[in-house]
């Protein structure tokens, strides 16, 4: 494992996985209770949410390849966004009358972590391994795609 690896995108979208985990387990949500004891399936599908959050680190630091830290960056932001809708959708139809509590905002928080770690994850992948005088016409161009090979020129018809 080489935590030099991950950028910043993954960096945060591991700690707002982490962060809501923690907020799940160890914060009241509405009234006194937890994300787990508050929900049914929500708590659920945000602890899924919060642990593709944090494979995504976990591969980007362990994997040599970029497929799978690629893929997992990918399926981050769409299943982040999802997050932020369910944890939306929890402080608006509050399920009891004791209000929304900490836990919910810092979950909140995380999933939106977690959507922008992943964008980020994804905007600053990069050609690896190619040593700067080599290949320009393979540089990353300012968008994220590979700028392509110009084509060659062929001779004139005499």
């Amino acid at each position: 494992m080489d935590v030099r690896r991950l950028r910043a995108g993954e960096w945060l979208a591991t700690a707002g996985g982490v962060a809501l985990i923690v907020s799940l387990l160890a914060l009241p949500w509405h009234g006194d209770a937890s994300g787990f004891e508050a929900f049914a399936v929500i708590d659920v599908l945000l602890a899924l949410i919060a642990g593709l959050a944090i494979a995504l680190g976990v591969l980007q630091a362990t994997q040599d390849g970029p497929a799978k830290p690629v893929a997992a960056g990918v399926l981050s932001v769409p299943v982040g966004f999802l997050g932020v809708v369910l944890v939306l959708y929890r402080l608006v139809d509050q399920p009891d009358a004791g209000g929304a509590q900490a836990g919910a905002f810092v979950g909140l928080a995380a999933a939106v972590a977690i959507t922008a770690g992943g964008w980020l994850s994804i905007a600053t992948e990069r050609v690896r391994g190619l040593p700067p005088d080599v290949e320009p016409e393979l540089r990353p161009s300012p968008g994220l795609g590979v700028t392509p090979r110009p084509e060659p020129e062929l001779p004139a018809e005499s």
